[in-house]
């Protein structure tokens, strides 16, 4: 399996999980034999766009790319990811 197909799978179990689009992909990482995913999600929209407040959140994924386990990991302003 690929980069692509485990986004295609990935990202609609993320969606369920968290009740949100994700703002961003940080990462897809071989882990093992599964994947690791990073995602950045909005919690706070401010002006300027610089101080939203983001989540950033993993999910580890079996080699069949199904979510096994998720946390958040951090909290940034969105001007500070660089």
């Amino acid at each position: 399996m690929d980069i692509v197909e485990v986004q295609k799978k990935a990202i609609p179990q993320i969606k369920e999980l968290i009740k949100k689009e994700p703002e961003s992909i940080a990462s897809i990482e071989k882990s093992g034999e599964g994947w690791t995913v990073q995602c950045h999600f909005l919690e706070k929209k401010s002006v300027p766009e610089t101080y939203d407040l983001l989540k950033i959140f993993e999910f580890k994924l079996d080699k069949n790319a199904k979510i096994t386990e998720f946390k958040q990991v951090k909290k940034v302003r969105r001007g500070d990811l660089g």
